[in-house]
């Protein structure tokens, strides 16, 4: 599988709480403006003022081994997806950018075709970056496979519908106010796949809304540091086991970029109570992520990482689950144009049940994986995976892991 981490970028924006596969972040972020500038200096064709990025992907041929401690043991399968599609930029003056993604895929399985499945991105965007103002706005839809919690360790497809606006103003040197706004509505699509272990999450189904505000003091590209708040709603689909719930949590923000040493981490200290009488238990821990990176990516580096989310599980007797994890990644450049990366991590997954006197329950959970990446040319890449997580619970039948190898070859980056 592909493994993506969500980075702590320049512009603050809202987080939603969602599962992370196992990896930790694989590179020191950009800024957005960044990523544009360099998305755009790369675009091979010109049609007028629109540049234009052919995108092919070949990816996640894979072997997938899921094995589960009770119940009918799922067939081991190979699947593969293919894109074909395009990004398209267009430049209104220096300071503003017009994006489109347009990146269809089709999801194939050999043994169980109900998989079967036409996903991708479809995103529109624009981004302005004034002398005192930032402005992003993004929309569209992205359905991907992906696994959604860590209960349920198989690849379904899941559509993600909604959009994020996100302004920054300078109000003095080095000194920033921030506002985001985002909107999503997460659907997993498993009605037609008639598996036992994934007809459950369609009780994760649900609609986010979150804003944060704050400040953010940035010294040119090395550091910065943001204090602000962040209010949250989450309202689910489904009337069984809704989970629907609020709040407001400050929220912080740290990161540092040195030449051979840095340090990204946000955390943002939940309370999070039940909205319109859903059955959800109050949450007040503080959850987010901190890494640190030592080394020169491009050589030798190594990351060590810890993090801390909200899960909400698909079991009747329990409302979420603490996703809790420390790794360690290291890579390593193999010439010019090749490198490695391998990672270990260890943590637990704690639940939280609905009442009192149901068992408690802990998966201790341990995953570790390598890559190998090939530049065979420009915008031509090959990469080579493998993943293995084993969760070891402490309640009969809960014992499962997740297996997967393969490769990936991209035409377009990203």
């Amino acid at each position: 599988m592909t493994l993506i981490l969500c980075l702590v970028t320049e512009t603050a924006g809202a987080q939603f709480l969602k599962y992370t596969p196992p990896g930790g972040p694989e590179q020191t972020p950009e800024s957005r403006k960044e990523e544009i500038d360099r998305d755009v200096e790369e675009a091979r064709y010109h049609l007028g003022p629109v540049r234009v990025a052919p995108w092919a992907s070949l990816r996640d041929i894979a072997y997938v081994r899921n094995l589960f401690a009770s119940g009918p043991q799922p067939p081991n399968d190979l699947t593969a997806t293919a894109g074909l599609g395009f990004r398209a930029y267009l430049r209104n003056g220096p300071k503003v950018t017009w994006t489109a993604q347009v990146l269809p895929e089709y999801v194939w399985w050999r043994r169980e075709d109900q998989r079967r499945q036409l996903n991708g991105r479809y995103l529109l965007g624009f981004f302005g970056y004034f002398n005192r103002f930032t402005l992003e706005v993004r929309a569209g839809r992205e359905q991907q496979q992906q696994i959604v919690t860590p209960e349920v360790p198989v690849p379904v497809s899941s559509r993600i519908d909604g959009g994020e606006l996100l302004t920054e103003v300078e109000l003095a040197h080095s000194l920033f106010a921030f506002a985001a706004v985002s909107l999503n509505q997460q659907h997993n699509l498993v009605e037609d796949l008639g598996d036992p272990r994934t007809s459950g999450l369609v009780l994760l189904d649900r609609e986010e809304r979150v804003t944060r505000a704050g400040l953010r003091l940035r010294q040119g590209r090395r550091w910065s540091v943001a204090l602000g708040a962040e209010h949250s709603e989450a309202v689910f689909d489904h009337g069984t086991l809704d989970r629907s719930n609020s709040g407001t949590s400050p929220v912080a923000e740290v990161r540092f970029e040195g030449r051979h040493l840095g340090l990204q981490a946000g955390v943002a200290a939940r309370s999070l109570e039940a909205r319109r009488g859903a059955a959800f238990v109050p949450y007040d821990k503080v959850t987010g992520n901190v890494a640190l990176l030592v080394g020169s990516g491009k050589r030798f580096g190594g990351t060590l990482y810890t993090s801390r989310d909200l899960v909400y599980s698909v079991s009747s007797s329990y409302a979420y689950l603490d996703d809790e994890r420390v790794g360690l990644a290291l890579t390593a450049g193999l010439g010019r144009h090749s490198q490695s990366r391998f990672f270990y991590e260890t943590g637990s997954n704690t639940f939280t049940a609905f009442e009192a006197g149901v068992p408690r329950r802990r998966d201790d959970v341990s995953s570790y994986g390598a890559s190998l990446t090939f530049s065979l040319r420009r915008s031509l890449s090959l990469g080579l995976q493998a993943l293995r997580s084993n969760f070891n619970a402490n309640v009969p039948g809960g014992d499962r892991t997740y297996t997967t190898v393969g490769t990936t070859l991209t035409l377009g980056g990203k």
